[in-house]
């Protein structure tokens, strides 16, 4: 009996601090923007694109991404991403959108 607590109250324990995931869908206009961590600067794609992160905490987190465009200003999107999934598959099933509308050089 007392092995079955044991076992039971280290399962909670380890499902208490487990992953929690969220993910984004990038959108831009005009699409085909080049997507960048600001973090580290990699390229994560051009949009529309799906990324995702991954937290043991499950807090919102405050995501930062750069887009360009040839012909549009370069633009900094702070974005704050809800930790909610539990799993990888979850958070890239029910992405959050984040919608950048990129300004032409030049024109309005």
């Amino acid at each position: 009996m007392i092995r079955l607590l044991i076992i039971l109250s280290a399962s909670l324990l380890l499902t208490a601090c487990g992953a929690h995931y969220g993910a984004a869908r990038i959108v831009s206009f005009p699409p085909g923007a080049e997507v960048i961590n600001t973090d580290d600067g990699t390229i994560i794609g051009n949009t529309p694109v799906t990324m995702r992160w991954k937290d043991g905490s499950g807090n919102r987190q405050q995501i930062a991404v750069r887009v360009r465009h040839p012909g549009y200003y370069e633009k900094v999107m702070p974005f704050w991403l809800s930790m909610r999934h539990r799993s990888e598959s979850a958070a890239l099933e029910n992405p959050q959108l984040v919608e950048i509308t990129m300004q032409k050089i030049g024109g309005e």
